[in-house]
C-alpha cells in the first residue's frame, strides 16, 4: 500500500502550485535587482533597508500562512501538498531564505558557507539571530511537512494547529517576522521620533502576534458562536444546558486571551513608549486575525477595530498611570467589547435580559451570574498586571561575593 494521503483528484492544484511558485519567485528576483541597482547592492546583515526587506519578506510569509489557514478551516483542501495556499506561503519562505543566505554570506563565500554552515550562524549578533535561525526551522519544518502531507494526509480544522510540522512552521514564522523587533531592541535610538520609527517594530509584533492567534484559535471566544459558551435554564437560547460547563469553557478563553494580550503589551513597552497611532495598528493585526480566522465574519472585523481604537484611546491612560495599568486596562476591554456585541446576538435569541437561579442573578449575553460576569473582567485585568509586574519587574541588586546571608 503506497503511503500518500490519497488520490490527487484536482489536477488544477498540482499545475497551479509551480505556476504562483516559480512565477511569484521569479517577480521577487526582478524586484530584488532593480534594489540591488539602486542601493548598489542589497543591504548585507544589520545594514540600512536591511530589516524593511526581511519584514516585507516575514509578512510575505504571514499572508501564506493566513491564505493556507482559512483554506483549511473551511475545508477547502485537497489531498495534497502542492495547492495553491502552499505556493504563496512557500514561495514567501524560499525568498526570505534566499536573501538570508546572501546577507550572511562570510567572505569565503558560499565555499565557507557550506564547510562552516555552523561557524556562520554562531558568529551571527545576538539580536539577528531570531530572523536568522528563524527561517531555518521554518525551511526543516517545511520540508518535513511536504513529507507528513503526502504519507499521513491532510490536516483539518483543529487539528491543523497541533501538527509538529505546522508548529515548526509557526515557530519559525513568528522568529522570522520579529527579526525587526530585536534589531530595533538593540538600538537605543529605535522608536523614539514618531510612528515611523515604530512602524516595522509594530508590524512585527503584530505578525507574531497574528500568527499566535492562529495556534490558540480553538480557545478564543470572539471566533466561537455565542451557544458554545452561553447559559440559560431549559435550554432556552444557548446550546450549553450545564452553567458550570458553559462557564469554565468561557473563562479558560478569556483568560487564556487576556495572557497573550498582555504578553504581547508588554513585550512593546517594556521597550517603547506607543507614539500615536502605534497601539491603533498594532492592534489592528489582531482584529484582521480573528476576521480570517471566523472566515471573514465583518462583525468580528467591527469588533477588532472598534478594540483597536479604544487601546489607542487608552494611551492617555499609559501617559498617566504607566504601563501596568494600560495593560490590565487592554486585557480587560476585549473581554467588554466581547459582551457588549453579543447583547446584539442575545436579543435575537431570547427576550430575557435576566433571571434568578437560586441565590444568583443571571444575566445576558453569556447567561453567567453576575458574579462570574464581572469577575471575568477584574481577573483579566489581573492576568494584565501580573504580566506587566513580571515582565517590567525591578532590577536584580548587585550582591557582592564576599556579602554573607
Amino acid at each position: 500500500m503506497p503511503f500518500m494521503a490519497g488520490e490527487h483528484a484536482d489536477a488544477h492544484l498540482l499545475t497551479s502550485f509551480p505556476v504562483i511558485f516559480f512565477g511569484s519567485l521569479l517577480l521577487a528576483a526582478v524586484i530584488a535587482g532593480v534594489l540591488h541597482r539602486k542601493l548598489n547592492g542589497l543591504p548585507k546583515l544589520g545594514e540600512k533597508f536591511y530589516d524593511p526587506i526581511v519584514l516585507v519578506l516575514g509578512l510575505w510569509c504571514l499572508a501564506g500562512l493566513l491564505i493556507d489557514a482559512f483554506a483549511h478551516i473551511a475545508g477547502s483542501v485537497d489531498d495534497t501538498f502542492f495547492t495553491p495556499w502552499h505556493a504563496v506561503w512557500y514561495s514567501g519562505s524560499a525568498a526570505y531564505g534566499a536573501y538570508i543566505v546572501y546577507a550572511i554570506m562570510p567572505d569565503g563565500g558560499m565555499r565557507q558557507l557550506v564547510a562552516q554552515p555552523f561557524r556562520t550562524l554562531k558568529e551571527i549578533e545576538p539580536h539577528h539571530k531570531p530572523g536568522v535561525y528563524g527561517i531555518v526551522v521554518f525551511a526543516v519544518s517545511g520540508f518535513g511537512d511536504l513529507i507528513w502531507h503526502e504519507t499521513l494526509g491532510v490536516e483539518e480544522n483543529t487539528d491543523i494547529l497541533l501538527s509538529p510540522t505546522h508548529i515548526g512552521l509557526f515557530v519559525g514564522l513568528i522568529m522570522s517576522v520579529t527579526a525587526p523587533v530585536w534589531s530595533a531592541w538593540a538600538n537605543t535610538s529605535s522608536g523614539r521620533s514618531g510612528l515611523r520609527s515604530q512602524a516595522l517594530i509594530v508590524f512585527g509584533l503584530g505578525s507574531a502576534w497574528t500568527v499566535s492567534l492562529l495556534m490558540i484559535r480553538y480557545a478564543n471566544l470572539w471566533i466561537a458562536p455565542l451557544q458554545n459558551y452561553c447559559y440559560s435554564p431549559g435550554n432556552a437560547f444557548c446550546g450549553n444546558p450545564n452553567y458550570n460547563t458553559a462557564l469554565e469553557i468561557g473563562l479558560q478563553s478569556l483568560f487564556l486571551q487576556a495572557a497573550l494580550t498582555s504578553v504581547v503589551l508588554a513585550l512593546f513597552l517594556k521597550r517603547w513608549r506607543p507614539e500615536r497611532g502605534a497601539m491603533f495598528l498594532l492592534f489592528m493585526f489582531h482584529a484582521v486575525g480573528v476576521w480570517v480566522y471566523s472566515e471573514f465574519d465583518a462583525r468580528l472585523l467591527l469588533m477588532g477595530v472598534t478594540l483597536a481604537l479604544l487601546s489607542e484611546i487608552g494611551v492617555l491612560v499609559y501617559k498617566k498611570a504607566g504601563p501596568h495599568v494600560y495593560i490590565s486596562l487592554a486585557a480587560a476591554i476585549q473581554v467588554v467589547v466581547l459582551l457588549l456585541f453579543s447583547l446584539a446576538d442575545a436579543a435575537r435569541l431570547t427576550n430575557t435580559r435576566y433571571w434568578i437561579e437560586g441565590v444568583n442573578i443571571h444575566v445576558v449575553p453569556f447567561g453567567w451570574s453576575v458574579h462570574s460576569t464581572f469577575g471575568a473582567i477584574v481577573v483579566c485585568a489581573l492576568i494584565g498586571w501580573i504580566t506587566s509586574v513580571v515582565a517590567m519587574s525591578p532590577a536584580v541588586p548587585t550582591i557582592n561575593d564576599d556579602e554573607s546571608f
